[in-house]
């Protein structure tokens, strides 16, 4: 027998003993995130245009924290830029700063954004909002 063959076998003998055989490579850590995934969240933005005359626009919340998160937006936004985000399920008003912006195709854009102030309950879905998301996706397919 190869050393290796005996390695492995010896290793599995080993995994028995200690009833960890399913769990080869498996490393358990605890959740970090402050709250759930986010499912799309139907936002309303307000902002004032590069110009300078005010606009609001529905965008999607892709993900997000306490602290802020990223938005699908098709305005164009300047980084440093404050804007005021209505969640569209359960009217939570935010306001936020505009800290990066990544181009997603030709009329969208992922806007990373920062929170005046914690608020952990802003990226909140209703639980039946979040069932109709689901369907509609499954509906896709």
């Amino acid at each position: 027998m190869s050393r290796i063959y005996e390695a492995l076998q010896n290793a599995k003998a080993t995994r028995l003993k200690v009833g960890t055989a399913d769990s080869l490579g498996v490393m358990e850590l605890p959740e970090r995130r402050q709250i759930g995934r986010v499912v799309s969240v139907p936002l309303t933005v307000y902002g004032r245009a590069l110009s300078g005359s005010p606009f609001y626009q529905e965008a999607d919340g892709i993900g997000g924290n306490a602290d802020g998160g990223l938005i699908a937006l098709c305005m164009a936004v300047l980084e440093g830029q404050d804007l005021l985000l209505i969640n569209n399920c359960t009217s939570i008003e935010q306001m936020c700063r505009v800290m990066y912006i990544h181009s997603r195709d030709a009329k969208t854009n992922e806007v990373g954004i920062a929170f005046s102030s914690p608020n952990k309950e802003f990226w909140q879905v209703p639980k039946s909002a979040v069932k109709r998301q689901e369907k509609h996706w499954d509906d896709d397919f």
